[in-house]
C-alpha cells in the first residue's frame, strides 16, 4: 500500500510539473491567448509576447518560434494572442487594450509585478511588434520583427533596443523597413538590421538570431562592437563615430556578430 501511495504521489508530481511548464490558454474579449509558464520564476518575472503570421492561433506561434529554452533560462512567461481580422495590428482600435488585459491577468494569476514586456513577431505579427512598441513604449524592454511591412509614421520613442530582419526577395518590405530603421536609429534607438536570401518566409536563421539577440538583451550584455549596414565592416565602441548613425548596428557578442555577418 505504501509503495502504491508513493507511486501515485510521484505520478501527481510529474503531472503538475508538466502543467506548470506546459501550454495554457486564457480568453479576453473573444480572443484566445496561448501562454507558457517557465520552469521556475520569481515575482519579478517578465513576459514576452510573440505575434505569429496573419491570423495564426497562439499555440501555433509558440510551437513555431520555439522560444522555450530561452524562456526557461531567464524565467520568462511566453504569451501569444490568436488575433484575427479587424486590422488587429493597429493597437489603438481594440487589440492594444485586449493585450494589456491578458498581461494583467497573467500578472495577477502568477503574482507577478508589472515589469517590462518583450515583443517579437513575424509578418502581420511583425507589424504588431512595431506598432505595439510605439503604443506603449514605457512597458517595452526590447522588441523585434521579421518581414514587417507596416511601421509607425513617426518615431516618438526609441528607448528600447530592436531587431529587424527580412528576406531580400521580400523587396517592398526591405525598402519600407530601411526607411523606418534609419528614423529609429537617428532618434537614438539601438537597432540591429539583418537581411537573408529568400522571400517572405520565416527562416530558421532569422529565428536563431532572434533567440540569441533576446538572450543577450535579457542577460544584460553590453555592446562589444558596431557593424555597418551593407559593408558589414565592424568597429569598436570607441570608434563608433566612423559609422553614420543611420547605418549603425549594435553587436552584443561574438555569436550575434557572426550571425549578423553571415
Amino acid at each position: 500500500m505504501n509503495r502504491l501511495f508513493s507511486n501515485c504521489v510521484a505520478a501527481m508530481v510529474v503531472l503538475f510539473a508538466g502543467i506548470a511548464v506546459g501550454g495554457e490558454t486564457l480568453r479576453i474579449d473573444d480572443t484566445e491567448f496561448a501562454y507558457r509558464v517557465p520552469q521556475s520564476y520569481g515575482t519579478n518575472a517578465q513576459i514576452m509576447v510573440l505575434f505569429g503570421g496573419r491570423n495564426w492561433p497562439g499555440d501555433k506561434t509558440l510551437k513555431t518560434f520555439h522560444f522555450d529554452e530561452l524562456a526557461d533560462r531567464h524565467g520568462i512567461f511566453l504569451l501569444s494572442p490568436s488575433f484575427h481580422d479587424r486590422d488587429y495590428w493597429e493597437p489603438e482600435a481594440w487589440s492594444g487594450e485586449t493585450l494589456k488585459s491578458a498581461v494583467r491577468q497573467i500578472e495577477s494569476k502568477y503574482g507577478l509585478s508589472s515589469s517590462k514586456l518583450y515583443l517579437y513577431g513575424y509578418s502581420a505579427g511583425g507589424q504588431c511588434a512595431t506598432l505595439f512598441q510605439a503604443y506603449m513604449p514605457e512597458r517595452i524592454g526590447a522588441w523585434g520583427a521579421h518581414a514587417c511591412g507596416v511601421y509607425p509614421s513617426i518615431v516618438t520613442n526609441a528607448s528600447a533596443p530592436a531587431l529587424m530582419t527580412c528576406g531580400l526577395n521580400d523587396a517592398e518590405r526591405v525598402v519600407i523597413s530601411r526607411q523606418f530603421i534609419y528614423r529609429y536609429r537617428e532618434s537614438g534607438g539601438a537597432l540591429l538590421w539583418k537581411t537573408y536570401p529568400g522571400g517572405h518566409e520565416l527562416n530558421p536563421e532569422a529565428l536563431g538570431l532572434a533567440r540569441a539577440w533576446f538572450d543577450a538583451v535579457l542577460s544584460g550584455s553590453g555592446i562589444t562592437a558596431f557593424g555597418e549596414d551593407d559593408t558589414l565592416r565592424t568597429v569598436s565602441p570607441s570608434e563608433v563615430e566612423k559609422i553614420d548613425v543611420e547605418f549603425r548596428n549594435p553587436l552584443f557578442n561574438s555569436a550575434i556578430q557572426e550571425g549578423w555577418r553571415q
